[in-house]
């Protein structure tokens, strides 16, 4: 393998609670009568992009809604929450970050969410003592969402590397699918509101990061 790529903001941190809570504080300030459950918002989850899932929520419910703008409440209450020094890197990203760099693998988060966030996560690694990533991909490069492939076929290109020499790590139904139609090797590790097994398109699932053999899968 030549590549270790983590595909969204949730497999490197736990961000399911404050993400959630995001969402219904942005419904509250724009005056919508919304709320998830649960079950609901396990639903969206499998639609990669949160103004996708406002937009398509409010279709359900034959509603007109400025997705856009509400996506953007959204996004600004969670980029102030989640530079909390109390929100740190999942412990497994570490071991496989050290992993790839001891076997001479580069590393990218290929993410097509806004650059601030990529940007804020990326930051806790290095804050942990971690290297930053050889790429990153992020909403401002134009890149179509997941589950279009473009975002990982360009950070193949930039490393000059084939997908099928890299390990790619999804927590979402569109991410496992963009990297999968890239001809990459998926490994699906489901966020804490997620369920391993919608992650089943995946070449390998585990119940958690914790899961992982670092050694085995790059080696």
């Amino acid at each position: 393998m030549k590549a270790l790529f983590f595909g969204s903001i949730g497999t490197i941190v736990e961000t399911s609670r404050l993400q959630y809570d995001a969402f219904h504080a942005a419904f509250a300030q724009h005056h919508l009568d919304w709320h998830w459950d649960l079950p609901t918002y396990q639903e969206m989850l499998k639609i990669s992009g949160g103004a996708k899932r406002i937009s398509t929520f409010a279709d359900k419910r034959n509603e007109q809604v400025d997705a856009t703008a509400v996506h953007a409440t959204k996004t600004s209450w969670f980029l102030e929450k989640l530079q909390s020094d109390d929100i740190k890197p999942l412990s497994y990203v570490g071991v496989g970050l050290k992993a790839a760099q001891e076997h001479g693998i580069k590393t990218g988060f290929v993410s097509t969410t806004e650059k601030a966030t990529v940007r804020i996560i990326a930051l806790k690694l290095v804050a942990v003592g971690h290297p930053d990533f050889d790429i990153m991909t992020h909403g401002g490069l134009g890149l179509p969402g997941k589950p279009e492939p473009d975002a990982y076929i360009h950070a193949f290109e930039t490393l000059g590397i084939e997908a099928q020499n890299a390990i790619v790590i999804e927590d979402n139904v569109d991410g496992v699918a963009a990297a999968k139609t890239t001809g990459a090797r998926v490994v699906g590790v489901p966020g804490a509101f997620a369920q391993q097994t919608d992650l089943r398109a995946a070449d390998t699932t585990v119940a958690s990061g914790s899961d992982i053999d670092w050694a085995r899968l790059l080696g």
